[in-house]
Formats: C-alpha cells, structure tokens, sequence
C-alpha cells in the first residue's frame, strides 16, 4: 500500500511539454512550473496573453480518476462555482498524454487560467476570510453531494480514512525525535474519530479545499481549483482540511471556529460531525507531517515539498497540543449550539428573554441628527428602551457609532467584543451552565466580576456584586447552572449593567472594544451570544468584501470609485463620512454635498416634499418657482435672469451648448485642454481630460476645437504676461474659425481650472477671451459644476471671481448636494431661441423634490455663513500647506482658493516632474490618518482639497498637520 502513497513527481521533457501544449491545445509559449507534491503543472503563455495550464498527473492515476476530475470539475460550473474550464484538444478530446522519461504514460488535461493568485498568495488569514471560506466550503461539498458516479472510492493518501495506516507506514521518516509525539497524537485522533465514524454523512468531496486552492481573481471572486483528491470521504472531512490550514496558518482557535460558522451557515453541521472535526484536524497535520517528509526522501529535488515540510509540521503541532474535547466546545459554540451536547443555558436574568435590543450600529435611526456624537448618548439610549422593556441588550461585534471619534485622526475602539446587559441595580444574576467558578470582586460589596468555566469555555460577567452564596464560594469551586452568582451592582443611578464576555481556553482577556482595523473575534474576547441567548452582529468586514465583489459584480471596471479597497461608508455627518467598522474620516473630496452630510433641515424639507408630491417637472407647484426664483437672486449678474433646472452637471453642460447653438445658428465650439465637463455626447465632446478619457485628444468631433489649458505654473506661458499669452490662442483661433466661414458660437470653459486641480486662470484671461469670442459673435459658457456655490470663498461664482459675467452657467454637484439636480442660468433671448426649435424639459431636474433640495442648500449656504467659512478655513489649510513647503520639496504649489485647493507635488521644482507615485501613495497615507483625499490633474500628481463647506478649523488644522507626516514618510 505504500508504493501507492509514495509516488515521485514524473520526469518530463520539458521541450516536450511545450510542443504539447502547442500541438495539441494551439497555445505556444515559454514554461512555467508550478508546486505540486506527485504531479506535474506547468503555465503556458504566450507573449500575446494567451495561456493554459498543462496539468501531467502522475502516471499511477488512471482514466476512471482523472475523468472523476473532470466531472466533478464540470459539476461545479453547472451549478455557478467559479472552476477553471477543463480545455478541449484541437481534436476535441477532454485529456490528451505524454510520455514520461521512464518509459511510463501520463494522462495529461489542459485548464482555464484564473487571473489571480491563491489566496495563501495575496492576504493574511483573518475571521471574515475564514468564515467566507467556510460557507465556500459548505457550498463545495452540496454541489459534489450530487455527484452521479458509480465508484468513486479511491485509495487516496490524503483521504483521512487512510489517515493513521499512512502514519503508521511513514512515521519513520519523520525526524526521531517528532516520531512519539506525532504517532501518539495520530492514534488518539482515530480513537475519537472510530467512536463516531459511523454516524458521518460520506459523499465525495473535493479533499484538499484549503486557501492554497482557492484563487481571488481581479474582481474579487474567489476560484476552486485543484481537484486531483476528489474522493468519497466524510463531509466533515472537507471542512476539517480547512481547518487544518487555517490553523497552521494562525494559530488562532477564534478564526478556526469562524469557518466552522461560515460553514454551518450554509450546510448545518451535524453534532457528530462536529465531534469529529478536531480529530480529523489532528490526522490531518500528521498525514501533512510524515507526508513532506516522505516525499522529500523519495523526490530530494522536490523544492515544493522542500519549502512545505516545516510549515506542514507546524499544522500538525499546533492542531495536536489542543485537547479535542475543548476545542470541539468551540467548535460548537461557533455553530450556534451549546458547547456541550444536551446542554441547555439557564438564563443570566431572569427576564433575559424579554429583552429589547438597543441598536447602537452606523445606521442606526435612534443615532440620527448627530445624536451620536452627544456624551452620554448610550446610557440615554438604553434609559428610554429600560421604560418598556425589563433589560437592555447591547449586541456583540457592534460597531457603535455611539463611540466613534470625531477628531479623525485619533481613532477609537468602537467595535463591541462583549455584550452589555443593562437593567436596573440588585436584580439577580445566575450562572448560565455549570462549571469551575472563579470570584474576582470585594467581598464588602464593590463590584467586580466572576468567571465561570467549562471544558475550556471561559465566561467572565463584569458589573456585579456577589454576596450569599457566591461570597462563601472560594476560588476555583464548582458551580451548578442556575445557582445565584450575586446581583447586578448599581453603574450610575437607577442604572446597573453587565459586561460578559468569553474566553477560549487559557487565552488572556483581550480588550471589550476593538479599533477599525482589529480582529472582530479573539480567543481572549470571542462571541458570548449563543450562552446568553442574544443575537450578535455580523463581522462588517466579511459584509464590505461582499459590497465590493457585488458592486464590481454589477458595473464592471469602468466605473470608477475611491482606493482599490475603498471602506464602506455608510453614514456622513457634516464633513465626517464614517464606514461600517466604525472609523470616521474627513471627507475632502465631495465638492458634491455643499451643506455637509446628512444635514438635518435639508433631509427634513425634502422628506415633507416627498410625503406630499414629487412628479415630473411639467407640472405647475410653488417649489419649481421658488426654486428658480432663489437661483436667480444668487446669478453673477442681473442680466443672467433665467433658469432651466436639469438633473445632472453633464445634463447642464449639454444644454448649455444647444442654447449657445440654437441661439447663435453655429455649432463650432472652442474648448479648453486637460478639462472635463461631463457624459453626455455633447459634454463628452468637449471633454478633453486624458485622465478620464485617454483618447480625448484624438476623438473630437470636427466642430470642437481646443486651445491650451490656461494654467500659468506649468503651462506654455507663465509670468505677468501668461494671461495675456492664453487669451491671444483663443483670439487667434476664434479669428481663424470666423475667417473660414465657421464661427465658434460658444467658448466653454471652468472659470477655475478643477480637473487641473483647482489651477485659476492667469488674470486677465477670462475677460480678454470673451471679449475675443464675442466679437466674432459667440457666447462664453462658464461651467461652475465643480466650483460654483460659494465654493471659492471670495466669491458665489468663480466667473465673477475675476470680473467676468458669462452668457450661460452651468451648475449641478453642490446645487443638489448629490439630489439630481443641476441648472442652466442665462439670459432670456437665449432661452427664447430655444423655444424656436421646440420645448425642453428635465423629467427629474426641478421635479418637486429637487427643487425643494435647491432651496434648501441655498437657505443652508446663507444662513450659515458657508461661503465665509470657506474663505476661513482654506485660508488655514491654503497657509498651512505653504508653510510645509521649506521642510518637504516635493510640495510645488498650492492652487485654487477657498475650499477647492490643489496641492501640487513635484520630484523636481524646477523641472516641474509631476510626483505622480508619491501622490497615490500621499493619498493611501492619509487615508490612515483619517483623511479621504485623491489625486487630480491629467498628470494625476495633485492633491485635490474640496470638501463640503462645513468644514471646521480644528479638521482644516489637523490636515496639515497630517500631510507634514506623509510627506515626511515619503521624504524618509
């Protein structure tokens, strides 16, 4: 039997393998190796992309299994599981075979290439990885259960029925002195196993579905891959492979338990199987231990196994030293089940099961209008749930939004690794399960806390007075489920609370509250819900994973979005965004919400609309009117007296250019370089940012036509006269276009250059162009998507900022504050020339809910000083960013004013090279100190600055403070 488990990788030409790969599967290209333990995997790409995996298995695997393979591969694509394609010959076969150096014929089959890499590759083991890779797991071995085979046992060296007899025979190639420990370990395992083997669902299995076999592809999806141990075997022996891996991988028994969850979630665990996962575990690392080694005595030369034997070894130790029995109370407690079999929890309360949940997450209603962001805010909370309900539950694994810090760059613990019990003071507390009791608590009266333990279950309750019996109790005495342990000790007036939490094992008690970034289960703070019979919050991380496969899912690689693994933001108040693990930011990148996030009158007035009418806009009500009547109080100028509300900035830009057309009978446009200005066909056509789009520049239909973006830092022309310079291009070309019969009917540009970074204009420039354009009798767009709204500080309109009163405004972003909504503001005979070619409306634009949305955002402005808080406060950051600049020359400029700023950075002052890296890492940085920025500009090298309006000082401060330390980190 041991010649079949003792099998040395196959020798092959590898020119032979190449020629293979060509002749038989037409893909031609340089070898790669792959590890393998008996067999043979090579990647074949050729210099044009195209690849295949050429897999030779071992000589010894006949046809029967390897077409068990291939079927159990093609069963999984049936049912949606992600599995590399088994390729077909030229000749339509499904495996082809070579010879082997020794004479010997392998079967040989061709795979799919998955671009990705296994997941033991790319990322570290954590509790939301190992729960997802349970469920995977559990869904693995469904579809396999429907396998229709006729013989699919196979004599397999990993099937774990083999486990102790392939022990048993290689043991002697272990180390002496690894030999006792792991023969010893490996026959206990058995004997626990034999006592419930024959109450274990068998099936076939994939057999070694671990995270070297599960590949994350690019848009996240998780890939099976490797079923050359498709076997018949215990279902439970599927996931306890995992768990072996997991633990050799950690060594944490909180993340092990977490795929046992993520399993039974999906597939419910029998208590046998249960039972029997621990045992398997332990045979598992001992058939990987005398495995590596063997293989390395047979195949010296086989680096794979070489590189493995070590960390196999560390499986089997580290899965051996945990006493089954304890660990499978774990394993229990993980899948929603007392940690022991006929246990049933007595209740730590007595009208625990009348309980109302307070929820404390992000989303919370009850923590609207910033109520979050009061002291005290819990303890209010759970005083109003207390005036219905005889006890207050708050939830474990929360992320409380109660606690989140809103100086950004001093994050704090919000995420709950305990349960909190709240009631009222004296109300009796009782053991929920029999065990080893341990008093931690002055006997005069003070509260502290018990703990009560059983086979390695660990549940420590805080905040309560014992007295009575549990006073008389000495250390480490035995206590009957149900017996008083004392009574809930007063916390604050006519308030008590208990904090429980678990331990597994021996493990030190870890903190009740995690930060962002820690572990939502520990072994010395894991999940107490199942004992106390509450319910638990899902991990937020596992959920923001699955929020980015679906979204990526959905819209594909278009479409853009912030930071390759961008948090989930699931709440905003003013300029903070805070995501779903409970870490807040400053927001300085949404020129889009003006007012703030989630501003309180905005939501209300908007929320009436939508109880009383929102329909489109052809109908007549007062919100339409007063909407456009407060626009046009705000235009640049008295002449600009007309509005035409629309949904969208690309929607505004659009029909800013047909007014221009129908008004003037031309179509050319004159548009400037490196800008965008929207979606639509017409935006998009005098969009000409290589940044959003790479082939601008060679894609302009023939009636755009461009002059150079008037950026006098790097641009052509710099110095007093750059303004000047500029405004000649645009005369010179408006000139040429009028002199070859073709007038530009329109010039469009943003008065302050925000795709450049916030870059304005050289003085003099904006007036001298229109003069020049309106000479030839063409109209000046001025498009304030982006900078409008008191944005600026100095000025409502970048437009005005420098004197100029265009013919046509185009705004949306902030005059919604992300509502659909965008407008038009121009002169009456422009829009009068429309009506000539037929009427225009925007279904959504100005409907009633919008044009309340409008309304609101202008009062908001107003009332609260907005646009002098701008001036305020990016002064502050505009002059503090300036001061950086002696100590950290990558800083090259600071553009724009108000709060719409660009921080330009340059390797090189005088060259002016764009520091492109350094800014995508800048960003990345910040991103940890609490700051959401990203990089603008064609050359993707400037730090854009526009955040809502609201912004206070002490965050404008803190930015500062915080771009001296990256920059300091990229300097270093």
């Amino acid at each position: 039997m041991t010649d079949n488990w003792l099998l040395a990788r196959p020798e092959v030409d590898l020119d032979e393998v190449r020629a293979l790969a060509r002749r038989e599967y037409g893909v031609d290209g340089e070898l790669t190796e792959l590890g393998s333990q008996q067999d043979r995997n090579f990647l074949v790409r050729g210099v044009d992309g195209v690849g295949m995996l050429v897999k030779i298995f071992h000589p010894t695997v006949d046809a029967f299994a390897v077409d068990l393979h291939i079927a159990a591969s093609d069963r999984l694509r049936s049912e949606g599981l992600l599995t590399p394609e088994v390729l077909t010959t030229v000749d339509g076969a499904r495996t082809t075979q070579i010879v082997c150096a020794d004479g010997q014929v392998a079967r040989v089959a061709g795979f799919q290439i998955v671009d990705g890499q296994p997941l033991s590759d790319i990322t570290d083991a954590d509790g939301a990885q190992a729960e997802e890779l349970g469920e995977l797991v559990a869904e693995v071995a469904d579809v396999l259960a429907g396998m229709d085979a006729e013989d699919t046992d196979r004599n397999l060296q990993w099937e774990l029925g083999n486990a102790l007899a392939v022990v048993e025979q290689l043991i002697d190639d272990l180390p002496e002195d690894r030999r006792e420990q792991c023969l010893a370990a490996a026959r206990r395992a058995a004997a626990e196993l034999d006592a419930v083997a024959a109450d274990l669902p068998r099936q076939v299995i994939h057999g070694d579905l671990t995270a070297d076999n599960v590949m994350r592809d690019r848009r996240g999806r998780h890939w099976v891959i490797d079923l050359g141990d498709v076997a018949t075997s215990w279902r439970a022996a599927e996931l306890a492979m995992l768990l072996a891996d997991l633990m050799g991988r950690t060594d944490d028994l909180a993340i092990v338990a977490r795929a046992v969850a993520g399993f039974d979630q999906r597939a419910r665990l029998t208590d046998a199987e249960i039972e029997a996962l621990w045992p398997l575990v332990v045979l598992r690392g001992a058939v990987l231990a005398v495995s590596g080694w063997s293989q390395l005595r047979i195949d010296p030369g086989n680096d794979y196994a070489r590189e493995r034997v070590e960390h196999e070894w560390q499986v089997f130790a580290r899965t051996a030293r945990v006493p089954s029995a304890e660990v499978t109370a774990q394993l229990r407690l993980a899948a929603g089940r007392p940690h022991r079999a006929g246990l049933v929890y007595r209740p730590v309360l007595s009208q625990l099961d009348a309980a109302a949940t307070v929820d404390l997450g992000i989303r919370s209603a009850h923590l609207d209008r910033g109520r979050w962001t009061v002291p005290g805010t819990e303890q209010a909370l759970v005083r109003e749930t207390l005036a219905s309900a005889p006890v207050a539950v708050l939830r474990y694994g929360e992320s409380r939004l109660s606690r989140v810090s809103t100086d950004t760059t001093r994050p704090a613990a919000t995420r709950a690794r305990c349960v909190e019990l709240w009631t009222r003071p004296g109300v009796e507390v009782t053991a929920p399960f029999g065990g080893i009791l341990t008093v931690d608590t002055d006997p005069d009266g003070a509260a502290g806390a018990v703990e009560v333990r059983d086979a390695g279950v660990v549940l420590r309750i805080e905040g309560i007075v014992c007295d009575g019996e549990a006073v008389a109790a000495v250390a480490d005495s035995r206590v009957d489920a149900g017996a008083r342990l004392g009574r809930i000790a007063e916390l604050e007036p006519g308030l008590g609370r208990l904090r429980v939490t678990r331990r597994v094992r021996d493990a030190a008690p870890a903190a009740a509250f995690a930060d962002a970034e820690g572990e939502a289960e520990t072994p010395g703070a894991a999940d107490p819900s199942v004992i106390l019979g509450t319910d638990r919050v899902p991990d937020p991380v596992r959920a923001t994973r699955r929020a980015r496969r679906v979204r990526e899912q959905a819209v594909g690689a278009a479409a853009e979005r912030f930071y390759a693994e961008p948090p989930q933001i699931e709440r905003g108040w003013g300029a903070l965004l805070i995501d779903t693990q409970g870490r807040a930011y400053v927001d300085l990148v949404n020129n889009v919400t003006a007012i703030g996030h989630a501003h309180p009158e905005f939501a209300d007035r908007i929320s009436r609309q939508l109880h009383l009418l929102n329909t489109n806009s052809r109908f007549l009500y007062d919100a339409f009117a007063e909407f456009t009547a407060r626009l046009v109080a705000h235009s640049p100028d008295p002449s600009l007296d007309t509005v035409i509300p629309v949904n969208s900035g690309s929607e505004a830009v659009d029909l800013a250019l047909t007014l221009a057309r129908v008004a003037t009978g031309r179509r050319d446009v004159i548009a400037v370089r490196e800008s965008y200005h929207g979606w639509t066909s017409a935006a998009d056509a005098v969009s000409t940012s290589a940044f959003d789009n790479p082939h601008a520049a060679d894609s302009r239909p023939d009636w755009v036509h461009l002059v150079d973006a008037p950026n006098a830092y790097r641009g052509r022309h710099r110095g007093p006269d750059a303004g000047a310079a500029y405004a000649r291009e645009v005369a010179d070309l408006a000139r040429s276009l009028a002199d070859e019969g073709r007038p530009a009917g329109a010039f469009i540009c943003e008065p302050v250059l925000g795709n450049a970074g916030g870059v304005i204009p050289p003085a003099g420039y904006l007036t001298a162009v229109a003069e020049a354009v309106r000479a030839h009798g063409g109209l000046v767009i001025a498009d304030e998507v982006q900078v409008g709204y008191g944005r600026l500080g100095s000025s409502f309109w970048g437009s005005t900022m420098q004197g100029l009163v265009p013919d046509i405004v185009s705004v949306a972003k902030a005059a919604g504050n992300a509502y659909p909504l965008g407008a038009v503001i121009t002169r009456r005979e422009i829009v009068d020339a429309l009506a000539r070619e037929g009427t225009f409306f925007s279904s959504a634009g100005g409907a009633p809910a919008s044009a309340v949305a409008g309304s609101a955002i202008l009062d908001i402005i107003d009332a609260e000083g907005l646009q002098q808080n701008a001036a305020r406060v990016g002064g502050i950051i505009a002059d503090g960013v300036r001061a950086l600049m002696p100590r950290h020359p990558l800083i090259g400029a600071v553009h724009g004013t108000g709060l719409y700023l660009g921080i330009e950075l340059v390797r090189d002052r005088e060259t002016l090279e764009p520091a492109r890296e350094e800014a995508a890492r800048a960003c990345d940085l910040l991103l940890g100190h609490g700051f959401i920025v990203q990089a603008a500009s064609e050359r993707q090298n400037v730090l854009k600055v526009k955040p809502p309006l609201v912004l206070t000082e002490a965050d404008a401060h803190r930015f500062v403070a915080a771009l001296d330390v990256v920059l300091g980190a990229l300097r270093d």
